[in-house]
């Protein structure tokens, strides 16, 4: 299977829309894109997101990593570009077993309430990206589609076929860094899977997520609705 970024000037942007929702339908298309790092959009790049109505960026890099190497859509003309630092997840855990309370500590930072809202606020699509696409982007696309309603287990296939998309930024981390346990880096169904059970033990639902981070009821609504379209 070949396995090919929506932009010609990233590894490991996809769409999350055409998943199958529990309840009928099936998740809406362009409406929310998750990415790695966008540096140098070409013009074909920014066109298709201008035609598709994605014109919102959501930047989860930390801000050292903004200031040393800046994302090409901050103060492009036609998008909304905003930076909302998360520190966890922009690191390499210490072993295996710590990837999955990782991705929880995601769900704790500070900048997630701004995230979700920004989303939920945006007029048009959204674009949320973090370094490779795959932690920080990965919880929070995995929260987005459960809130939706999409099965855990087509869930879990989005996050582990990220080590395709990723796999350049992946052999890199071989490649430099050759005494870090490359199993830690490469996606893996048990770690989204521990995952779930850690936030469904400290959270309860979605729902329950959203209202002790600081969104309102209609905030969350209207994220759900965003994806399902109903």
């Amino acid at each position: 299977m070949k396995y090919k970024s929506l932009l010609e000037t990233t590894e490991n942007t996809r769409d999350l829309g055409g998943y199958r929702i529990l309840c009928g339908g099936h998740t809406r298309k362009t409406v929310i894109l998750r990415s790695d790092i966008q540096k140098y959009p070409s013009k074909r790049d920014l066109e298709y997101l201008k035609k598709v109505k994605i014109t919102t960026v959501i930047d989860m890099r930390s801000e050292e990593n903004v200031s040393k190497s800046p994302s090409g859509f901050a103060g492009i003309d036609g998008f909304r570009y905003f930076n909302f630092p998360i520190s966890e997840g922009s690191g390499i855990p210490e072993s295996r077993a710590a990837v999955p309370h990782s991705y929880l500590k995601i769900t704790e930072a500070p900048s997630m309430p701004n995230i979700f809202r920004c989303i939920a606020n945006a007029e048009n699509g959204v674009m949320i990206n973090c370094t490779a696409g795959k932690d920080r982007t990965g919880v929070v696309t995995a929260i987005l589609l459960l809130h939706a309603g999409v099965r855990k287990s087509d869930i879990i296939s989005d996050y582990v076929v990220t080590k395709h998309y990723a796999r350049g930024r992946i052999e890199a981390v071989r490649t430099s860094q050759p005494d870090v346990d490359i199993g830690i880096v490469i996606p893996c169904k048990e770690y989204i899977e521990k995952f779930f059970e850690l936030f469904t033990r400290r959270y309860g639902d979605t729902d329950g997520y959203f209202g002790l981070i600081g969104l309102d009821k209609s905030e969350s609504e209207t994220l759900r609705r965003k994806l399902r379209g109903y």
